[in-house]
């Protein structure tokens, strides 16, 4: 294995070792000491002609180095770097330099920054990144400027919610450490970088792909074009994108390994009369190909296929065989000794999963067909199809496991709408030629190429409706995934092996039934409940109810606070989505800010909420903020509640200017903004337990000393959640919610434990 795959065996050397620094944290230097060293014993090793060592102690370094090199980019950063110094929430005078292409979202503009130093009584050096949120689309920085602003640095929250994206883990691979909110660049002072670099060019030349596509396409003709060709998706329709999304065809507005092969077999084409020697025309498809990941974006998935062909064109000049396993290790190798954050990049992950399962699968499955290979029918109908399921087979388990969800109908999607696009991207590298050669020869180039775009939207219209079946897997655990590739592998090892076919399945057989059992016992042990999720917001808490199962709930808020940036988007909807949630049923504002109340109103508006509940003292403000927003006829009901003290008869919601109580009838829980440990009192309970979410509760400073009812909580205001036995005033247990972040409970009426609480960060 040695000889014939070496940059596979490197490769692994190298992923254990970001695993091992990524889970171990273990300091810099004893990965550096440990590096130097096994190289030192390699060297001794080969002066003693000991091959086989040698290889095993250099293979150890590249292991070491490559744990050092990611632990000295993400977590043994060092004294002055920004998440040691920098305080949350604090405003600072910030100086930087744009280190990456601003990202242009729907509402909002993304743009990396990395700070050299930052002032508030004084000027301190630092370094790391921070991402500027403008909320504004604007181009008008650009990488390589200099800035200089004010702003709040806020650190960077995570989550362990069901099914929720890691937003803090995501941001921190990425090398991000906090994040800034400005409305608008008037307060940004800007010193333009190079006008005359590389990338000022690219810049132009990608302003000026774009301008052909709108003069020569449609609008949305024009906005897939640019998302096919340079993967810029920004002004794709959200109705469109979802359809690629929900057909399994999202890969598509992702550059990857096909954009990259079409627009060098294009060139390849278009260089065919010019009859130049094979290194020259070498020379100039890597000179497109580096261009074209440049005007990508340089996105992860463009540089791997980039690297991957510059791989083979290379072997190809210098008349050298290559096997495509050494080939997609070496790219893998190349870009982890780079950017070893790409191990857990999830494109990075299926890109090399499914390139690695087409070159082992197909081979073995097409020898099964190996007499109709002649045939025209299987060069164009069954191949085509078996590369489809193949690479749909291999890129499952992956998706699963990331997004919870398995579009039913995407092989057959694949099948129709990949060749379509592939046609369309080569439509598109002619219609800028022909707008280069003659625009007016652009416009008939435009005019069928428009044609081919409509109908791929036509058919993910088709394709990608509202009613397209998906499967649900929820949280599938890492382990499933490696099962299932162990299975995939030895199955297609079976083709040729009686003996191995009858126990793979044999043992397939025993883990089908086990899961089963093991899901009736677990269906039948499963007690019917009601789940709460209590969470911070900025200023305050909110919680989201819903039943076992359930993909509708309802959300209360307490003491929101207005941001410069919108919270609904931001914040409460990832929750949301995270959570399955699909509809909000009953809406309750215990308290907001009238800077708030915008958020919380397109959010109702949103989730088509009829009627928003809300404290007696908020009535007018959302009133007029309803109308202000939500369009004529549709105008959502404000109700307003203004009872002195919560009651409960039956289960249900009551209510009060205390807060909103739920009867859930063998627990009461209370959502309020501000509460006093004597108003405890107020709680109907009836010898119940009593759950208690709460935005501020004041507890006296000098109840805070050792010993105290409130174990963990350090500050006279929090954010917590207490649960307290029938008639107790002193808590049985309480969850800092300011330091946790989020809390899951529990509460079955057919269960020993009705209450059970789990933290979830």
């Amino acid at each position: 294995m040695i000889r014939k795959y070496p940059s596979l065996l490197l490769l692994l050397f190298v992923v254990f070792g970001i695993v091992i620094s990524d889970q171990t944290r273990l300091p810099c230097w004893m990965f550096l000491f440990g590096s130097l060293a096994c190289c030192v014993g390699g060297f001794i090793g080969l002066t003693r002609h000991s091959s086989r060592e040698s290889t095993i102690l250099f293979g150890l370094s590249l292991l070491f180095f490559s744990a050092f090199n990611f632990g000295i980019r993400f977590y043994d950063v060092g004294p002055r770097h920004i998440s040691r110094v920098l305080q949350d929430g604090e405003a600072y005078h910030i100086f930087g330099e744009v280190t990456d292409w601003p990202r242009l979202k729907t509402n909002h503009t993304e743009i990396k920054i990395a700070l050299d130093s930052v002032a508030t009584d004084g000027t301190r050096k630092v370094h790391g990144t921070i991402l500027l949120k403008l909320t504004d689309t604007t181009t008008a920085l650009q990488r390589g400027d200099r800035v200089e602003f004010r702003g709040r640095i806020y650190s960077v929250k995570g989550s362990n919610l069901p099914g929720k994206f890691d937003y803090q883990r995501y941001l921190y691979l990425k090398g991000v450490y906090g994040i800034v909110y400005l409305p608008t660049l008037l307060d940004v002072r800007i010193d333009k970088g190079n006008r005359f670099g590389i990338f000022n060019y690219v810049d132009k030349l990608r302003a000026s792909i774009r301008d052909s596509f709108y003069r020569n396409l449609s609008p949305t003709a024009a906005a897939l074009a640019a998302g096919f060709l340079i993967g810029e998706t920004r002004d794709i329709p959200t109705t469109i994108y979802s359809r690629f999304r929900d057909t399994g065809t999202l890969h598509l507005l992702a550059v990857s390994g096909s954009n990259v092969a079409l627009v060098v077999l294009s060139f390849m084409f278009f260089l065919r009369p010019f009859l130049l020697s094979r290194r020259k025309r070498a020379l100039i498809l890597l000179v497109v190909i580096f261009l074209f990941a440049l005007l990508s974006y340089g996105e992860p998935s463009v540089m791997r296929a980039s690297v991957m062909a510059a791989l083979v064109i290379a072997a190809g000049v210098l008349e050298r065989r290559y096997d495509l396993n050494n080939v997609i290790a070496a790219t893998a190798l190349i870009i982890l000794l780079f950017d070893p954050a790409q191990l857990y990049d999830v494109g990075f992950q299926l890109s090399f999963v499914t390139a690695w399962g087409l070159i082992f699968i197909t081979p073995r499955i097409a020898e099964q067909f190996r007499r109709y290979h002649p045939r025209f029918w299987y060069r164009w109908l069954i191949f085509p199809l078996m590369i489809s399921v193949i690479a749909q087979v291999c890129s499952m388990p992956l998706i699963a496991l990331y997004f919870q969800r398995l579009p039913v109908i995407s092989v057959v999607a694949n099948l129709i709408i990949v060749p379509l696009v592939s046609i369309a991207v080569i439509g598109i590298v002619l219609l800028l030629l022909a707008h280069l050669i003659w625009p007016l020869l652009g416009m008939f180039v435009g005019s069928l190429l428009n044609q081919l775009l409509n109908l791929v939207v036509y058919l993910l219209a088709v394709l990608g409706g509202e009613n397209i079946p998906l499967i649900k897997v929820g949280d599938l655990p890492p382990w499933a995934v490696l099962l299932f590739y162990a299975y995939l592998g030895l199955m297609v090892v079976s083709l040729k092996s009686k003996r191995i076919r009858r126990m793979v399945l044999i043992s397939l057989v025993a883990i089908i039934n086990v899961g089963l059992v093991g899901s009736i016992v677990g269906a039948i042990q499963q007690p019917e409940g009601t789940s709460i999720y209590a969470l911070t917001v900025p200023g305050g808490v909110a919680a989201v109810v819903k039943q076992s199962g359930a993909n509708d709930g309802d959300l209360i808020v307490a003491g929101l606070v207005g941001r410069d940036y919108e919270i609904d988007d931001r914040i409460i909807v990832p929750i949301l989505e995270g959570l399955e949630i699909s509809r909000i049923n009953s809406f309750f504002v215990v308290s907001a800010d009238f800077d708030a109340i915008d958020d919380l109103v397109r959010l109702a508006e949103r989730y088509q909420v009829e009627t928003i509940y809300v404290a007696a003292a908020l009535e007018k403000s959302f009133a007029d903020v309803v109308r202000t927003i939500c369009a004529e006829g549709e105008a959502r009901r404000v109700v307003p509640y203004s009872q002195k003290r919560p009651t409960s008869g039956k289960p249900g919601y009551y209510p009060s200017r205390l807060g909103v109580l739920v009867d859930l009838d063998s627990t009461v829980v209370l959502f309020t903004d501000r509460m006093e440990p004597q108003q405890l009192t107020l709680i109907p309970r009836k010898e119940r337990q009593a759950l208690v979410v709460c935005g501020r509760f004041n507890i006296e400073s000098t109840d805070l000393t050792k010993g105290s009812p409130w174990p963990d909580i350090e500050q006279a205001r929090p954010r917590l959640l207490g649960l307290f036995s029938p008639g107790e005033l002193a808590p049985a247990s309480v969850y800092n919610l300011d330091k946790l972040g989020a809390v899951k409970v529990e509460i079955s009426q057919s269960c020993s434990t009705p209450v059970k609480i789990e933290l979830l960060r």
